[in-house]
């Protein structure tokens, strides 16, 4: 048998499960209910073929005899050991899990191991609060507890890799115990120097990663690793401690259904199988009894499918060693139709034809932590062209200055803020050279009162004055829209057309500005009159395209429509071609995905009804799940396929080809549907 590299490993493993076991020490009875039998059986019932295992817990205990950390004193065998041995004779994948930053018993047994506070605290519980010291990673003696722990785990176990948790950031710019302040002063720098300390931060992330993978590639060649909390927008850095990238994004807690769709289409590209993480939780991690429907699991694992990626459902072991019976019904039934969908996941690649472009808010020269951290969280304007598209049903991947990727795209968007350096605007006016089109807005590019987006159509001349101000749209951008001067929420530039160029619609703004002793009624002050200024502008060749609002933040903060429909009159003159055309009885509440399958010859359609019912004051949930009838799309194949059809059913659906679109109408679409059309890879 050919052993499989840590890469098709992760990729080839559609059912996966973390298996959270944080355990106090205080708790009496760890271990007393295991039944290995029954603990391999659940999983192979509930069709699991991966399950992340754990060595050591954020408590700091270990589950199995170690001579490197601390056993937990309730348990009275190798926990671990009997894990892995009962998932391998179910051919189960192990990787094993560590926490790093995180680790009780050593803030309660070593104090002058934790970081600490730019005040001085320990970063850790107060006395009121049940909480976690958090170790810092400056102390070559605790990397070596955890090196060792590896090994331990590597060499005594049929463990297929380390998942290693906690890997986050100290609060800006970093620890400030002493060891981490003289480190600074040997490298020559203040305690007060903020962004050397951001550079130590980063460096002392690379030392443990660095270290810690390599360890694992030495004792186990095609060992996963991978390091929580790591995957930003900066993880290109990174990827050499990283065989696969993991999205953490439990919906109902805390992440939001949003953002692992935009986290995924930010990453994908890398050379890296990407995993997303959700949980059984109703709510978040440790939710003992708390369990999600099987409709609102089918739809998380639809969207990571959608996305390219391999779905892992987080759940957490009972003290005893027990799973929960009714945990695994729902993830079985979930994980059956994931089984059914394999054939057509397979090797499928995500297609796009639209960059959303993250560029740093600010300029940063050099490397590490200080050239990385202003992108380390994507902007809000990004956030809001993900939700945009999305409803727009548009194919897009994220893309950072670090790639050379805009050749693979017909369309940049560069969403309301961010800076262009030299290597940037480069690339840029080659993707525009090469016929490629852009879309931007309010102050995408600005730098020194300039824009430096190449060919743009509009000069900048200041901030626009008015919060908020009105558009008249005019009848490209207002096209079936009612006749009214509509609000702008958010801020907007003043911009002058370039010669040659369209104006599209008009600014107006208010009688004055709402502030304490000067206002009018209970909120906005009305439009009043004109200002001359533009909404937007769009070039004399149709191909770059302008907004003065903040047009993306204000869908994702304001949720609404009027943006997204903006930006849709924009697309499509910008990109009259797009993969997918919906058409008929698509709501914009639908993600439709395209991915191929060039080993099959076969494109593959993701259409995901997300159907959630809020009646609470928390988040949505999604409880039932309701047909829509009819769904209408024309998918852009160039050439007729061969046969269209549901999978895995089979049933074939006619079709129409349409010159380059091949034009489909779905029955129904509940949570998932998957439509496949063969004939052709690309």
């Amino acid at each position: 048998m050919m052993l499989l590299s840590a890469a098709e490993l992760v990729s080839s493993r559609f059912r996966q499960i973390h298996l959270d076991f944080h355990t106090a020490p205080e708790i009496p009875d760890v271990g007393a209910g295991f039944d290995a039998d029954v603990f391999g059986d659940t999983l192979a019932k509930a069709r699991v073929n991966w399950v992340t295992l754990f060595a050591k817990c954020h408590h700091g205990m270990s589950y199995y005899p170690t001579k490197a950390g601390v056993m937990h004193p309730s348990l009275k065998f190798d926990l671990l050991g009997a894990q892995i041995e009962a998932c391998k004779k179910r051919g189960i994948a192990t990787p094993v899990y560590l926490s790093v930053r995180v680790d009780q018993h050593i803030g309660l047994t070593r104090p002058d191991l934790i970081c600490r506070l730019e005040d001085g605290r320990l970063w850790g519980p107060s006395a009121h609060e049940a909480s976690w010291y958090q170790v810092c990673m400056n102390n070559t003696e605790y990397v070596d507890y955890l090196a060792a722990q590896t090994e331990e785990v590597l060499r005594e176990y049929d463990a297929d890799g380390l998942f290693y948790d906690m890997c986050y950031y100290p609060p800006d710019p970093g620890c400030f115990c002493e060891k981490c302040l003289a480190r600074l002063e040997k490298s020559g720098h203040s305690r007060d120097d903020k962004a050397a300390h951001r550079q130590q931060t980063y460096d002392i992330m690379r030392e443990y990663t660095t270290r810690l993978a390599t360890l694992c590639r030495q004792l186990r060649p095609n060992a996963t690793t991978f390091f929580n909390a790591r995957v930003t927008s900066a993880v290109y850095r990174e990827l050499d401690v990283f065989t696969q990238l993991e999205i953490e994004s439990l919906t109902t807690g805390g992440w939001g259904y949003h953002f692992f769709p935009t986290w995924a289409r930010l990453v994908r590209t890398y050379p890296r199988p990407i995993q997303g993480m959700t949980a059984r939780f109703h709510k978040s991690w440790a939710d003992f009894g708390g369990l999600k429907t099987v409709p609102q699991l089918d739809y998380e694992a639809a969207t990571i499918l959608a996305a390219g990626g391999v779905i892992n459902i987080g759940d957490q072991l009972h003290p005893r060693g027990t799973l929960d019976k009714g945990a695994y019904q729902v993830i079985g039934e979930v994980f059956a139709k994931l089984e059914a969908l394999e054939p057509v996941c397979q090797g499928a690649q995500p297609l796009a034809d639209i960059a959303v472009l993250l560029l740093p808010a600010t300029q940063v020269q050099g490397s590490g932590l200080a050239g990385g951290m202003n992108i380390a969280k994507v902007s809000a304007g990004f956030e809001g062209a993900a939700a945009t598209l999305a409803a727009l049903k548009h194919q897009w991947n994220g893309e950072t200055p670090d790639r050379d990727n805009l050749g693979n795209y017909k369309l940049v968007i560069i969403p309301d803020d961010g800076l262009l350096d030299d290597q940037m605007t480069a690339k840029l006016a080659k993707f525009q050279a090469g016929g490629g089109a852009v879309l931007f807005s309010h102050q995408a590019t600005l730098s020194g009162g300039e824009f430096q987006m190449p060919h743009s159509p509009v000069r900048y001349l200041g901030p626009c004055p008015w919060n908020p101000s009105y558009m008249r749209l005019g009848d490209v951008l207002g096209a079936g829209e009612p006749d009214t001067e509509f609000v702008n929420y958010q801020a907007g530039s003043y911009v002058e057309a370039a010669s040659g160029a369209k104006v599209l619609g008009e600014v107006w703004q208010p009688y004055f500005n709402r502030a304490p002793g000067h206002f009018s009624s209970h909120a906005q002050t009305p439009a009043d009159k004109p200002t001359g200024f533009p909404v937007a502008v769009l070039s004399g060749d149709d191909k770059t395209a302008y907004v003065y609002a903040a047009l993306f933040q204000g869908y994702r903060e304001d949720g609404f429509y009027l943006y997204k429909n903006i930006a849709r009159r924009l697309l499509d003159t910008l990109l009259p071609e797009p993969l997918v055309r919906p058409l008929q009885n698509v709501p914009a509440a639908m993600e439709i995905s395209v991915l191929r399958q060039p080993a099959k010859s076969r494109l593959i359609v993701h259409l995901i009804s997300f159907q959630p019912q809020r009646r609470t004051a928390a988040n949505e949930f999604i409880e039932d799940a309701v047909p829509v009838c009819r769904v209408e799309f024309a998918l852009r194949t160039e050439a007729a396929p061969s046969r269209v059809h549901l999978f895995p059913s089979g049933e074939e659906l006619p079709f129409m080809q349409e010159g380059r679109y091949c034009r489909v109408t779905i029955p129904t679409v509940t949570i998932h549907q998957t439509v496949v059309f063969e004939g052709f890879s690309t």
